[in-house]
Parts: structure tokens; sequence; C-alpha cells
């Protein structure tokens, strides 16, 4: 009976080793044939094209940004040329008392304004002579309207005068017998008093009316300056471009600026506007200016 018994023990053993071999058959055959792993190789394939596209808009987002990096460069480079021009203008704005280089500057625009007013009196002749006559290029073209002084009805000077953002309210009364009082191109009455608007010294968000007047300071003329916002503030210099830098320097100071703008105070208080030239040269003693070159004739 013992050996019995061994032997049934062998017989089980082998009939439970059977279905560890076929279940191992079966996985190795189902490894090949499921449609899992075909889906699975499909996936795989479209994640390594994903990646490869990932890889060609990284670079094409490094090539941007590399891009963005240069542009800003150059912007950073041109700004701070811009502030040197800048700078460079303003060490170049002229305030002592000889103002005839910065006069200089406005000779070519007085001379074109001159012209352009020449070819109007032509143009205006040309449609006095040929009242009857209309030409298509005729009608195209679009002059523009001058401005004339306003006269009283013998002629004489009405005040105050409007031209564009400067008012003029006296033309005050020339002073041939010092020379200080004029020079080559422009004659500084003594009362000589306008209106101009400009940025206002105390507040940064406006603008406001500057009262510019020519006084009698003995040894030349001084120019003086006060706004209509700050009426207790006054300030002068023995030049027009003098007392015109004060302002733009405290209105840029107001404005947290640099002061950077450079400007012609005979243009500001408006001796360089044709019509005030006119008015002037009308004046009494202007003839007795020895220095000055008249720039308008009567007929």
């Amino acid at each position: 009976m013992p050996r019995g018994r061994k032997a049934i023990k062998v017989e089980e053993t082998t009939i439970s080793l059977e279905p560890v071999s076929s279940v191992e058959s079966s996985c190795q055959t189902e490894e090949w044939t499921d449609d899992r792993m075909i889906k699975y190789r499909k996936m795989k394939r479209k994640l390594m094209e994903l990646i490869a596209k990932k890889s060609e808009y990284q670079a094409t987002l490094d090539k941007a940004n590399r891009r963005i990096q240069t542009l800003e460069k150059k912007n950073r480079q041109h700004l701070q040329q811009q502030k040197r021009t800048a700078a460079k203008k303003s060490d170049d704005m002229d305030i002592s008392p000889n103002e005839e280089e910065v006069d200089e500057l406005n000779g070519a625009l007085d001379e074109e304004e001159e012209e352009e007013e020449d070819e109007d009196e032509e143009e205006d002749q040309l449609d006095e002579d040929d009242e009857t006559i209309s030409t298509p290029k005729r009608q195209r073209l679009s002059r523009r309207k001058r401005v004339m002084i306003p006269r009283d009805e013998n002629g004489n000077i009405v005040l105050p005068f409007q031209i564009a953002s400067l008012n003029v309210l006296h033309l005050g009364a020339i002073d041939s017998e010092r020379p200080q009082f004029h020079n080559e191109r422009y004659i500084f009455p003594i009362g000589y008093t306008v209106e101009r608007t400009y940025m206002s010294m105390i507040d940064p968000n406006n603008q406001t009316t500057y009262t510019c007047k020519v006084e009698d300071g003995q040894e030349g003329p001084l120019f003086t300056l006060s706004a209509a916002d700050a009426p207790e503030i006054e300030l002068s210099a023995r030049t027009a471009t003098g007392v015109w830098a004060l302002v733009i320097k405290k209105a840029n100071e107001v404005r947290l600026k640099e002061s950077s703008n450079a400007i012609s105070g005979p243009e500001y208080y408006g001796f360089a506007h044709p019509l005030v030239i006119e008015m002037i040269e009308e004046m009494e003693g202007v003839d007795k200016c020895l220095r000055y070159k008249r720039r308008s004739y009567k007929e």
C-alpha cells in the first residue's frame, strides 16, 4: 500500500503541471494576435510624430525669441541715440545776449514765407486780370487765404491782432538812439506786448497763456514773461531766447522731463512773423535803426 500511495502522488503532480504549460503557450499566442497590441504600436508611432513636431516648434520658438531679443536691443540703442540727439540740441540752444546766430536759423523760413506771399500776390493779380477765364487747372488749385493786417478807415493798424497762436496787443515804440534795441534782423520796440499759449510751468496737464513784453533795461531791452496761471512768477532775461529757455526748463521740470526743447526767442515773441515785421517797419523811427535791414518796402 505504501507504494501505491506514491504512485498516486506522482500522477497528481503530473496532472497539476499540464495546465501551467498550456497557459504559458496560450499567453505567447495572444501576444502576437491581440488587436490591442496593434493599437498600441499605432499610438506609439503617433507619439513619436508628436515629439518630432514638438522639437520643430520649440526650435521655431527659440528662433523667434532670439529675434525678439535682437529687436529689443536695437530699440534700446535707438532710444539712447534719440536721447543723445535731444541732449545735443538742448546744449546747442543759444541763451547768450547775442542772438544773431539763433536768428540765422529762422532766416530761410522767413524768406520762404515772403516768397509765398509774393506768389499769392501774383496769383491775385492774375485772378483780377482774367476774371472771366476759368481753366480746370486753376479750379484745382487750393491757395491758402491770406491774413491781412486789420486797419481803420485811415489806414492805421487796429490792435489786438490775432495771428494763429500769437496775439499782438501793443507794438510799443522804437528807440533808434540806442543800438542795443535792434540788430540786422529784428527791432525790439519798448512796450511791445504779445500773448502766446504754451505748456504751464505749474500744471503738468495743461497749457496757459504767457504775456511777453519788451521793457527798457537801461543797458538794452529786457524781455519779460508772465503766465496767466501763475501771475506771481515773472521771468526776465536780456534776450528773448534766454527768457523762453527759463519757461521751458520750468515746464519740463514739473513734467519730470529733461529740458531738451530748442527754440528761438524772437520766433516765440513773434518778431520772426512776416506780418509783425511789416507792422514794426511801418512804425516811426525804423529808418533811423542803422544796423537793421528792412525786409518790406512801401510802394
